[in-house]
């Protein structure tokens, strides 16, 4: 038996025993964060050796040190069978002798070199992943498509399950989506079940009520949530232990710090984080960057996060995102998110 140990931050494996396929500190429930994992296996997964497992480890890794969702994850995975069968090729196939590594990528993405490295490729692939318009509701094998360009759009359509079962079987956990309810009420509901068992916390009763009344139905139209910021909310629920909100809608309270009635509190479209598994956020520590990365995928394009000053002082870089574009200067006691 052979025991695969999955630490984060691992990308150079060795061989052996050891498999990288990371493990955070998030800890929360409904397939939106990232768990630790320890997995026994007889030598082989669904017929994978120890070389294709440290390859398909690199690629869960790196994808998760980008805080990438596990259906994105499974996508890649998905896209390293279809092209390489997660092998690291030297050499192209009949159609494009060019290509190289277990993406199969072109010079396009880089030297030889970085090409035939499988967290380099795995990152590299990722990045124009992101990229690909509503990639998380659309079929995998026309994001990969998408990224890929290759002449059947269909092509990875028969690698996708076997994706699944190899990310359950060293993750722990299947590929879906983060489970986001689809409006504003239902959203709302989610949040009332969290205040209730303890692990979604407000510093002031009123900006509670406002997720009571939104999941009851009886908000009036100025104390509206945006169902974009509900729906957020819900995804750091299920990714953190514990969430603490601070601020939601201001015109509902009447209440006008910082930008007045220019902020986005006062549309109901932000919401602030005050804290995370209780700790206390300044907008650049490791979990406001966490809770960044982790909602990116889910915000509406356009979104914006404040404390930006916060993390330029800390010299904290908030690496690469794709649909909150922008960034503003913002008390560093929590981390804001607004949406357009």
């Amino acid at each position: 038996m052979i025991l695969l140990v999955v630490p984060i931050g691992l990308v150079a494996l060795p061989v052996s025993l050891v498999l990288a396929i990371g493990a955070g500190t998030l800890g929360g429930s409904g397939g939106c964060g990232v768990s630790a994992a320890a997995i026994t296996v007889n030598h082989k997964i669904a017929g994978y050796d120890l070389d294709q497992l440290k390859i398909a480890a690199t690629i869960i890794t790196v994808g998760r040190q980008m805080y990438v969702p596990q259906r994105g994850q499974a996508i890649a995975l998905m896209v390293a069978i279809g092209e390489s069968g997660l092998r690291n090729l030297k050499h192209g196939d009949a159609v494009d002798n060019t290509t190289i590594g277990v993406f199969q990528q072109g010079a396009g993405y880089g030297g030889r070199e970085q090409r035939l490295d499988p967290a380099t490729a795995a990152e590299a692939f990722y990045i124009r992943m992101l990229r690909v318009p509503n990639w998380l509701t659309t079929t995998p094998t026309l994001v990969a498509h998408a990224v890929q360009i290759n002449a059947d759009p269909n092509h990875y359509t028969t690698f996708w399950s076997p994706a699944e079962h190899l990310l359950a079987a060293l993750a722990g956990s299947a590929a879906g989506t983060c489970s986001v309810p689809v409006d504003a009420r239902a959203a709302a509901a989610v949040l009332v079940a969290a205040i209730q068992q303890g692990n979604l916390n407000f510093l002031e009763a009123r900006y509670q009520q406002q997720v009571i009344n939104m999941a009851n139905g009886t908000a009036t139209p100025d104390c509206r949530i945006d169902g974009h910021v509900l729906q957020l909310i819900v995804v750091a629920v299920r990714t953190f232990q514990q969430v603490g909100v601070s601020d939601l809608n201001r015109r509902c309270t009447g209440t006008t710090p910082g930008a007045g009635k220019v902020s986005a509190h006062w549309k109901g479209k932000a919401v602030d984080f005050y804290a995370l598994n209780r700790r206390s956020l300044t907008g650049a520590d490791n979990l406001s960057v966490q809770l960044i990365h982790v909602l990116d995928p889910y915000a509406p394009h356009g979104s914006s996060v404040g404390q930006g000053q916060c993390r330029e002082y800390a010299n904290v870089n908030i690496g690469h995102l794709v649909n909150i574009t922008s960034a503003f200067p913002d008390t560093c006691d929590h981390q804001h998110i607004q949406v357009p």
